[in-house]
């Protein structure tokens, strides 16, 4: 649900991920907008999700506590527009409805994304951070995996997988090759992710920007560089070596982002082995963006 649809004035964002609760609030035109505000907290609602099918107990509490904090800060400022959307997590939890009832309890118009919906707004997110982009988005949440197809300043075809960082640490421990022969089963049926083979894969999310930043610290390589494809399938072996202590000494990843990083190195081999890009290129921009400039006055399809 949006509030308001200001062209250029302060509007924000709360996403309910299945890792993170974060409020973001832009400023200017929503084709560049500027973080006035960021606040986040790992709540890990989609800790239950993959064990028993139902939101976590104690994350659900986080939630709510961090979202009650935000619903007060937002009342203290002035917004042109407010969207509040819960993904992958909130999407498949049996008590997904019931956690949305108490979101908007807190007067939060609270929207769940339909996969494909998340899909196609991380996908224009990227597209307004990287002009003329054309190959495969790929947004890694906890609890999914979107893909799209852009090209033309357009987002094509959409789709999402059950394949977060929490499934796949799951599929992978019931044996090597599992997460590959997963992957492929589940593209089997599209022919368009193979449409950018020789293209560009942007990735989108947390973990996969947390893998950038390895990538720079061993090589020492800039920032939004393109990764050649061989390059960043090694970064499997290099997350297993290394292990999670030691990828937790690197600048700017956390222990939490460190533990999930081999996972999100295996995902990432398998897609890239599978669709076949020439290089990845790790995006900051994804969903919050991508919402603005889907939702904005001056934009049209």
């Amino acid at each position: 649900m949006t509030v308001g649809m200001g062209k250029h004035g302060r509007q924000a964002i709360i996403d309910i991920g299945s890792n993170s609760i974060r409020l973001v609030v832009f400023g200017g035109d929503p084709r560049t907008p500027a973080v006035l505000y960021d606040d986040k907290v790992q709540a890990q609602l989609g800790r239950g999700v993959v064990a028993r099918g139902k939101l976590d107990r104690r994350g659900v509490a986080l939630a709510l506590s961090t979202l009650g904090r935000f619903a007060a800060l937002l009342r203290l400022i002035p917004l042109d527009s407010l969207h509040v959307v819960a993904t992958a997590a909130v999407r498949d939890a049996a008590n997904g409805p019931e956690f949305l009832g108490q979101v908007r309890a807190l007067g939060l118009p609270a929207e769940l994304l339909s996969g494909e919906d998340e899909a196609r707004a991380s996908a224009w997110g990227v597209i307004g951070a990287h002009p003329g982009a054309v190959g495969l988005a790929a947004d890694l949440g906890g609890g999914s995996l979107e893909l799209a197809r852009i090209g033309g300043e357009r987002v094509h075809e959409c789709v999402s997988f059950r394949l977060g960082v929490m499934p796949v640490a799951a599929i992978r421990a019931q044996g090597r090759g599992r997460l590959r022969k997963t992957l492929a089963d589940l593209l089997a049926p599209l022919d368009w992710p193979r449409m950018a083979r020789g293209q560009q894969l942007f990735l989108v999310g947390g973990s996969w920007r947390a893998l950038e930043r390895l990538y720079m610290h061993l090589t020492g390589a800039a920032e939004g560089a393109p990764i050649p494809a061989a390059e960043a399938r090694a970064l499997k072996a290099v997350t297993r070596d290394l292990g999670a202590r030691r990828l937790a000494a690197v600048p700017g990843i956390s222990s939490s982002r460190a533990a999930q990083l081999p996972d999100a190195a295996a995902l990432l081999s398998a897609l890239i082995a599978e669709t076949g890009p020439a290089s990845v290129v790790v995006s900051h921009t994804g969903l919050r963006e991508g919402l603005l400039l889907e939702r904005s006055r001056d934009f049209s399809t």
